[in-house]
C-alpha cells in the first residue's frame, strides 16, 4: 500500500497529466487483483477528469471568446461529428462542437470530446466531406490522447494525484491548475500539438473519413484551401506550420494516402462528397464571415466569400451588394462604375425591396456621370426607407442633382 501523502507533493497543472498521475500514485489502497479491470478504472477515471478540465477550460475561453450563436448550425456539426465519432476509437465522451464567431482560420479541442471551430474556417470549407475531415482530424486529436500526451510532455510535471484517488471535481482543482492547463490549451489552439501528433491526426482522422463513408479524395483539399492566397495576410492557425514547404508536403502525404491506403474504398463504394444540408447550413455563415471580412478590411478574402456565396444561392442580394461597394471603394479604372452597377443590379433582381441596392446605385451613377438614373435610384431608396438616418442627405443630394 502507498501512503497518500506521497501524492501530495507534486506541482498542479493540467488534466492532461491525469493518466499519468493515476499510474505514479493513484492507488491509496491495496492494487486490484485483476489488472485489466484496475487499467479500465484508471481509463475511466482519467477521462471523467479530462471532461471535467476541458469544460473549465470552456468556460474560461468563452468568457474571453464570443461564440457565433447558431443552434441549428451547432446541431449539424454536431451530427457530422457523430457519425466520424461512431467509426472512432471509442472513448467515453459526449462529443459536441461549438463556433467561435472568428473570420480566421482554425479549429481545435481541449478534449474531453469538446471541439471549437472558426467560423473563418466554416466559410471556406466548399462540402460536407472537407468539413468532415476536419472534424476527424480534431476527434483523432480526442481518441489518440494528445492533449494528455502533449501537456505531459510540454509541462513535464503532474497533476495532484489525488484528484483522482479520492474523485476530486473540477472545484477542488487548485486555481494554478487551472491556470496552466488553460495556458497550454490556448497555446495548442494555436500552436497544434505539435508535428508527429499533427501528422497522426491527418493520418488517423483520414481513416475514420473513409470509415464513416467520406470520399477520401476530398481531405487534402481543407488544408489547400486554407493555404491558398486571397491577398490577405490569414492568421492560418493549428493546421499550419510556420514553413510553406511543410505545409505543402502535408498535403502531398495526405494525398499520397488516399491513393496507396483506400484505393479500393475509391473504386467500390458509394462516397459521400457534399449534401444539401451542408449547403442550407453554412451559406449564411459564409456572407456573416464575408461581412466580417469586409468591416476589418480584408477586403479580398471578402470578396472571395461573397463570390462562394453567390455560387450556391442568387437569391441572396447581400453579396452583390457589398461586392459593388468593394468595387467603389477600390476601383480605381473607368469601368469602376459600370462594374458597380451589374452587381447591384444584381443584387436588386435577388430581392426588389432590399433598400441599400438602390442608395449605392445613385452613387454608382453619379460617379458615372448619369444624373436621371442616380436621382430615380435614390428617390426609390427614400420610398422604401423614408425614415433613414441618411434620408436628410439624400433629400439633399437629390435637390441638387435636380438643379443641373
Amino acid at each position: 500500500m502507498r501512503p497518500r501523502r506521497s501524492c501530495q507533493g507534486f506541482i498542479s497543472v493540467a488534466f492532461g497529466l491525469i493518466a499519468a498521475a493515476i499510474v505514479g500514485c493513484a492507488a491509496t489502497g491495496p492494487h486490484p487483483s485483476n489488472g485489466v479491470q484496475a487499467d479500465a478504472d484508471r481509463a475511466t477515471a482519467a477521462a471523467v477528469h479530462e471532461e471535467q478540465m476541458a469544460q473549465a477550460f470552456a468556460q474560461r475561453f468563452e468568457a474571453k471568446n464570443p461564440l457565433w450563436h447558431d443552434p441549428l448550425l451547432e446541431m449539424y456539426l454536431t451530427e457530422v461529428a457523430q457519425r466520424i465519432v461512431a467509426v472512432a476509437t471509442p472513448r467515453p465522451f459526449h462529443y459536441r462542437v461549438r463556433i467561435v464567431a472568428d473570420p480566421s482560420v482554425n479549429a481545435f479541442t481541449p478534449g474531453g470530446g469538446l471541439i471549437y471551430v472558426h467560423a473563418g474556417l466554416l466559410a471556406r470549407m466548399e462540402n460536407e466531406a472537407q468539413l468532415a475531415m476536419i472534424l476527424a482530424h480534431e476527434i483523432a486529436h480526442v481518441t489518440e490522447g494528445h492533449v494528455l500526451k502533449g501537456t505531459q510532455t510540454t509541462k513535464g510535471i503532474q497533476l495532484f494525484a489525488q484528484l483522482v484517488a479520492i474523485g476530486g471535481a473540477v472545484a477542488g482543482v487548485p486555481v494554478e491548475a487551472l491556470q496552466a492547463f488553460y495556458e497550454y490549451g490556448v497555446n495548442a489552439a494555436v500552436n497544434g500539438y505539435g508535428r508527429s501528433q499533427e501528422n497522426e491526426a491527418d493520418a488517423v482522422g483520414l481513416d475514420y473519413l473513409v470509415r464513416a463513408g467520406y470520399d477520401p479524395r476530398e481531405a487534402p483539399r481543407p488544408f489547400a484551401l486554407l493555404l491558398k492566397d486571397y491577398g490577405d495576410p490569414p492568421p492560418l492557425q493549428h493546421f499550419f506550420y510556420n514553413d510553406h514547404p511543410t505545409n505543402v508536403a502535408r498535403i502531398e502525404r495526405t494525398s499520397q494516402l488516399v491513393q496507396s491506403q483506400y484505393a479500393d474504398q475509391l473504386a467500390n463504394r458509394p462516397l459521400i462528397v457534399n449534401t444539401d444540408e451542408f449547403m442550407r447550413s453554412t451559406h449564411e455563415t459564409v456572407i456573416a464571415v464575408a461581412r466580417l471580412n469586409y468591416e476589418q478590411k480584408r477586403l479580398n478574402s471578402a470578396v472571395a466569400m461573397f463570390e462562394k456565396a453567390l455560387r450556391v444561392t442568387a437569391d441572396d442580394p447581400a453579396p452583390s451588394y457589398y461586392l459593388a461597394k468593394i468595387v467603389l471603394e477600390t476601383g480605381s479604372g473607368s469601368d469602376t462604375a459600370d462594374r458597380a452597377i451589374a452587381h447591384l443590379q444584381n443584387a436588386i433582381r435577388a430581392d426588389a425591396t432590399y433598400s441599400p441596392a438602390y442608395r449605392e446605385l445613385g452613387l454608382a451613377h453619379y460617379r458615372k456621370g448619369d444624373r436621371p438614373q442616380a436621382i430615380a435610384a435614390l428617390e426609390r431608396y427614400l420610398a422604401l426607407e423614408p425614415r433613414a438616418q441618411d434620408a436628410p442627405r439624400i433629400i439633399t443630394a437629390i435637390r441638387e442633382l435636380k438643379r443641373y
